[in-house]
């Protein structure tokens, strides 16, 4: 074994042997296809459950249009940083789009959404200040906060009294108090009380900070996330977020108070020391926010297949916690049997994500899906007959 790896790192390279010897190791995978509803891995076509390309804009032709016209405008890269000449007329024009979609006054994107969770997290609090992150935020998020320099405190999974408590104990300490939140938890697709977390942040002088990531594209009569669905476009401060969900592309972006922004520029180590987001993927980005206004059938029909794969798996007695979005936990809560369960409905032609330790505590394991609009009927029901068949030869089921 390499000199490179810890003792530390040797149990954890003792498991991933052992599940590869046993042939039910399932990470990384080689893709050979367009991440669709169907996706060709290890060279067989299956059923494509592992994406987080909701509404199936990556592959949708009025994206790819732009895409290619930008690529013959712009070629691969901008070559240069945002602050030296990464920043493009598409750039301005898509931050500009941004800020109106949030009702801010700007808005700047960062070539993903981690790092734009660090660049917004950074430029609000530091030393002297705290974080008061849900328990259950993105591992981005708790990075953010220790790159930062603040303290930081965790509260219980969407539990706003156990939040209100934790406020009253530290707002004497502190210069700052900034809550952050996910919009959409990504393990769970379960998602924030704004309304609460409002009148919390209001009534105890914090910032709140919200995560949009697995949000946007899906909650709000408009797709415009978590906000618009509680009516409430101005409740948080801060708004970060991610082009890696809604548009099935990669970058980030930051919305909030002009002053606030320009601060974001000049000061985020995550935008200033990284290469700008290739023009053609703002191009496909750009249209996938058009897409989002003149095209709301895909929302509405992500909506149908959530609703109808949520109550089929349900109904066969499978355990999908409190999801009620895109997101959905098949729970195993056995770390062992979750790989075994995931490499039989592999080989029967679902692809889904294997989630154990250290990702969730062991009684915590699941497959996680992601359910998207392309999915179709039969997608659904041929995954569920699947889903029937491995958890009763595993005992999962009844």
């Amino acid at each position: 074994m390499s000199q490179l790896v810890s003792d530390a790192m040797k149990q954890q390279s003792a498991l991933l042997s052992m599940l590869r010897k046993e042939n039910i190791y399932t990470y990384s995978l080689e893709v050979s296809s367009a991440c669709a509803n169907h996706i060709v891995v290890n060279g067989k076509e299956r059923i494509n459950f592992i994406s987080n390309n909701y509404l199936g804009f990556s592959t949708h032709p009025e994206v790819l249009k732009a895409v290619r016209k930008a690529v013959d405008t712009y070629g691969l890269g901008t070559g240069g940083s945002p602050m030296m000449c990464g920043t493009t007329d598409m750039h301005y024009r898509l931050q500009e789009k941004i800020a109106r979609v949030y009702d801010r006054e700007a808005s700047v994107i960062l070539p993903s959404g981690y790092q734009a969770l660090l660049g917004s997290i950074q430029s609000t609090i530091g030393k002297g200040d705290v974080a008061l992150m849900d328990s259950l935020v993105h591992r981005s998020i708790v990075d953010g906060v220790i790159l930062s320099g603040s303290d930081r405190r965790m509260w219980l999974h969407n539990d706003t009294e156990d939040l209100e408590m934790l406020l009253e104990r530290v707002k004497s300490k502190y210069k700052r108090m900034l809550i952050i939140v996910d919009s959409v938890y990504s393990m769970d697709g379960d998602w924030a009380d704004l309304p609460e977390l409002h009148r919390l942040k209001e009534k105890h002088g914090a910032l709140l900070l919200i995560d949009e990531a697995h949000s946007l594209g899906v909650l709000g009569k408009r797709g415009y996330g978590l906000p618009d669905h509680f009516g409430m476009m101005h409740a948080p401060d801060v708004i970060a977020g991610t082009f890696s969900k809604f548009a099935g592309a990669v970058g980030g972006f930051v919305a909030g108070p002009a002053d606030f922004i320009d601060h974001v520029r000049h000061n985020a180590s995550a935008y200033i020391f990284s290469a700008s987001l290739p023009t053609m993927t703002v191009a496909g980005v750009y249209k996938s926010f058009e897409l989002l206004e003149e095209e709301p059938q895909w929302r509405e029909r992500l909506w149908d297949n959530i609703h109808y794969f949520l109550n089929g798996l349900k109904s066969l007695g499978f355990d999908t916690g409190p999801s009620r979005t895109a997101v959905v936990p098949v729970f195993i809560r056995d770390q062992e049997k979750t790989m075994i369960f995931n490499k039989m409905i592999f080989d029967e032609g679902v692809y889904g994500s294997p989630v154990v330790h250290p990702a969730v505590p062991p009684t915590e394991s699941r497959i996680r899906l992601g359910i998207m609009a392309t999915h179709t009927r039969d997608d659904l029901d041929r995954s569920l007959e699947i889903f029937k068949k491995a958890g009763k030869k595993l005992g999962i089921i009844p």
